[in-house]
């Protein structure tokens, strides 16, 4: 499963009070990496607030938890992917390996509890996580065969100008955005966006628009 997002972000206090609004949360104060960070909990993830690492904020990595963390590093050097670093629990992934993503392991049972939306008017859990790919065969191979992320759903339609590619990860998705008029460079990937879940979409659009976020209608 996802166990948490990444964020890196320019300026950490506004970034944990935009946050806490949209979860209704308040959240934890934390260290991430030896950096200053703030982590939220959702019904299935975790979204950990870092302060920018370099000059572009925005998603730096997945943590995904695994129920035995040594078999899947065995198997992981066997399919060709190498480890970058073993540290306070969290094994990150080489990016050359992972078409310049950072992917991170931790065991399933890590300590990562900061307590759910009290009040369901704003964000409640994630739907879906989205990478951007300028190479869906190769992406889809890395996440499938490699990562044994369960493929659901491979969907190209013009209409949209994208390939559309569905990795379940427990009970969310890893999306993959491939597009199709104006291709990425095919050697790497990024991450794209966040799609997250509300219990009552008419209600959060509601909350969101009260706090003076910048959000399209419903649709």
């Amino acid at each position: 499963r996802l166990d948490t997002v990444v964020v890196g972000v320019d300026n950490l206090a506004d970034a944990k009070a935009d946050y806490s609004l949209m979860f209704g949360a308040e959240g934890v104060a934390a260290r991430f990496n030896g950096r200053s960070a703030h982590r939220f909990s959702t019904s299935n993830t975790n979204l950990c607030l870092v302060e920018k690492k370099g000059d572009r904020a925005g998603m730096e990595s997945l943590i995904f938890a695994v129920p035995d963390k040594a078999g899947a590093l065995r198997r992981l050097g066997k399919v060709g992917i190498d480890v970058d670093s073993d540290e306070n629990g969290l094994v990150a992934l080489k990016r050359e390996n992972t078409r310049s993503l950072q992917f991170v392991l931790c065991e399933e049972h890590c300590d990562s509890a900061a307590g759910t939306s009290p009040n369901g008017n704003g964000l409640v859990g994630l739907d879906h996580a989205v990478i951007a790919s300028g190479d869906g065969d190769y992406t889809a191979s890395l996440l499938s065969a490699r990562l044994q992320l369960d493929m659901r759903l491979d969907l190209t339609n013009p209409d949209w100008d994208a390939r559309l590619m569905f990795f379940r990860c427990g009970d969310l998705i890893v999306e993959v955005y491939q597009p199709l008029s104006k291709p990425l460079a095919p050697e790497r990937d990024r991450f794209f966006g966040l799609s997250w879940r509300a219990d009552n979409i008419d209600r959060a659009h509601a909350t969101f628009s009260e706090h003076g976020f910048d959000v399209s209608e419903v649709r």
